[in-house]
């Protein structure tokens, strides 16, 4: 009986120090299943056939999900381990992979050349068409011509308003020119200071601007059916005001009399802009 006792003492006091063990050993084999960070890489190979158009082959190592940046302005797009990659415009951009690992990602980036430029699909197109017909306006009859939301509901932070006097006459063209797309503002004498300018929401300088380039893409992240991205920062440049998250411009909506105008990138608040036809 002394000796079951004493056997079931000991029991008693080395268990604790079994599952202690059992534990620590099944926490490092828990960190070692995470796996390893991913080692990113890929290889870029013209497409026959097909116009300043490249395949994108990941060949990372541990990895299982992927996004690029074709250092075209769009930004990260979500994409698989091959993607193909078209840049309308002749130059050099640095694309970019984020290859992401269980442990963690990498980044690895080339180099890819474009000789020549490809616009007829875009200057052929309907909506080109239409945005370049004639000036665009602020709609002043409207009672929301501007919103400021999130991408899934872009009044959520402002429902909209009246305009301000000096932004019922500003006009935006935009042109063709010299083989580049260009964008006028003529704001007639006086800009509407949003809240990144003092004084903060009132009628203040003219900051009106003359043939800016801009990239015109087809290729649309979120919601729209082509993109607007101006060079710079706002509020040097902008559309509609001079605060937006950012100088991406996404065409929700397009015809000859009216054009819903969206800046903002998917994950970033957004200003949402009804024009007309001047």
């Amino acid at each position: 009986m002394n000796f079951l006792k004493s056997s079931y003492r000991l029991k008693s006091l080395y268990l604790p120090v079994f599952l202690a063990c059992f534990l620590i050993l099944g926490c490092k084999k828990n960190v070692a299943e995470l796996g390893q960070a991913a080692t990113a890489s890929f290889k870029v190979s013209p497409v026959s056939g097909k116009v300043n158009t490249f395949l994108l082959e990941s060949t990372s190592e541990n990895a299982y999900r992927y996004q690029w940046d074709l250092g075209d302005g769009q930004g990260l797009l979500a994409g698989d381990a091959q993607k193909e990659a078209y840049f309308l415009k002749k130059g050099e951009y640095d694309v970019k992979l984020y290859a992401h690992g269980n442990g963690g990602y990498d980044i690895a980036t080339q180099k890819v050349v474009v000789t020549e430029d490809d616009l007829s699909p875009i200057l052929n197109s309907k909506e080109f068409k239409l945005l370049t017909a004639h000036g665009w306006k602020l709609d002043p009859a409207s009672t929301a011509p501007i919103i400021v939301g999130t991408e899934n509901n872009p009044a959520e932070y402002f429902g909209g308003g009246s305009l301000a006097d000096c932004q019922m006459d500003d006009v935006y063209t935009f042109a063709f020119v010299n083989n580049d797309f260009k964008l006028t503002y003529n704001a007639n004498g006086s800009t509407f200071n949003a809240g990144n300018v003092q004084p903060n929401y009132a009628c203040g300088s003219d900051r009106s601007y003359n043939n800016v380039s801009f990239t015109y893409s087809t290729v649309v992240s979120g919601a729209g059916i082509a993109s607007i991205t101006l060079p710079g920062a706002p509020p040097t440049m902008f559309i509609g005001v001079t605060d937006v998250s950012s100088n991406n411009y996404r065409i929700i909506s397009i015809t000859d009399k009216e054009m819903v105008l969206r800046s903002g990138k998917a994950n970033e608040t957004v200003h949402q802009f009804r024009f007309i036809a001047q």
